[in-house]
């Protein structure tokens, strides 16, 4: 009688909020899903799964602080696969704390991967990355095998460990993929990230700062497009092969605010104030999503319009319990 296979999956960074989109369509395809997070558990407003599902165990494990732990959950458990979210992962706030980002990104997740590396089962690891790590493009689009260009602490943290990656893969040692997914936003997204933040802004009549005059680039993608192109590739994917995961259709931020405005009937003017200080972030990073199509036959099928809506009604439901939150990023160490 053939082996069954194991069908526990390893979450690390389990209350981001991309992870949390990934949980909810793997519980779905009735996977064991251990979830691992510095923080206790997100409150259900901000969580996509049910977390009493019989399928989901949460741990609150630190990569910077336990370390052990959580390489015996990994030796204990044999997962068929193990995801990594778990990052220091705000832009600007790296130059004001660099040091706390390489101390995460690239000295523990590095230090994990090593060990992850040494385990005596099969296992593949899938390293959630990003497109900051190519900075500012001048023309035309990336492809996954334009070369790294970062313009931030944080993005020169995230390279460390994809490299370390490559270099185990060369010597056979470690089975992965990395993902790039573009600006991702949905449901249950922290409210200080620009759609959701613009969307409780204008019901609670506050004011937002667009940075550079609103004219950066970007290409927003709804999360649970991102978690299906995650899941293809987890399934599918050559082991050592980055992907990318965007939609194909790029907007400027003031743009998308005016967009939003518009469905909310809310005047734009009455809502923004301009900043002309030089952004500390990149102007655009222009992805292409061919690889993903071609190999995965993925589309993204969720449009703009449609994602909107439903963060609309989101944030709408739960307006009084965020209007009791902070609103701003707390960092943490």
């Amino acid at each position: 009688m053939a082996k069954k296979k194991n069908k526990t999956i390893i979450i690390i960074g389990s209350n981001s909020f991309s992870a949390g989109s990934l949980i909810e369509l793997l519980l779905k395809k009735n996977y064991k899903v251990i979830g691992l997070s510095r923080s206790k558990l997100n409150k259900k407003s901000f969580l996509r799964f049910n977390s009493k599902n019989k399928n989901f165990k949460f741990f609150k494990y630190d990569v910077n602080r336990h370390h052990n732990r959580i390489m015996r959950l990994i030796e204990t458990k044999k997962p068929s696969f193990i995801f990594n979210y778990a990052c220091q992962s705000m832009v600007d706030e790296s130059w004001d704390y660099p040091m706390d980002w390489f101390y995460t990104n690239s000295l523990n997740i590095t230090k994990l991967y090593n060990s992850i590396s040494k385990v005596k089962f099969k296992t593949k690891l899938i390293h959630i990355s990003t497109p900051e790590v190519y900075g500012t493009t001048k023309s035309g689009k990336i492809t996954e095998k334009t070369p790294n260009n970062p313009n931030s602490p944080y993005a020169v943290s995230r390279v460390t460990p994809e490299l370390f990656l490559k270099i185990l893969h060369n010597r056979n040692k470690i089975n992965y993929c990395s993902i790039r997914a573009s600006n991702v936003y949905g449901e249950c997204q922290r409210i200080y990230r620009i759609i959701p933040r613009t969307i409780y802004s204008i019901l609670k009549r506050k004011t937002i700062k667009l940075e550079g005059l609103g004219r950066p680039q970007r290409n927003f993608i709804h999360i649970d497009d991102v978690s299906k192109g995650s899941y293809s590739i987890m399934k599918n994917g050559k082991s050592g092969e980055i992907y990318h995961i965007c939609g194909s259709k790029f907007i400027s931020i003031k743009n998308l605010v005016k967009m939003i405005c518009k469905k909310m009937n809310y005047n734009f003017e009455k809502l923004v104030t301009y900043s002309t200080a030089k952004p500390k972030r990149d102007h655009s990073y222009i992805l292409s999503n061919k690889k993903i199509k071609k190999d995965f036959l993925w589309r993204d099928k969720i449009s703009t319009d449609e994602g909107i809506t439903r963060c609309i009604n989101w944030v709408e439901n739960n307006l009084s319990l965020f209007s009791k939150q902070d609103q701003s990023y707390q960092h943490k160490k």
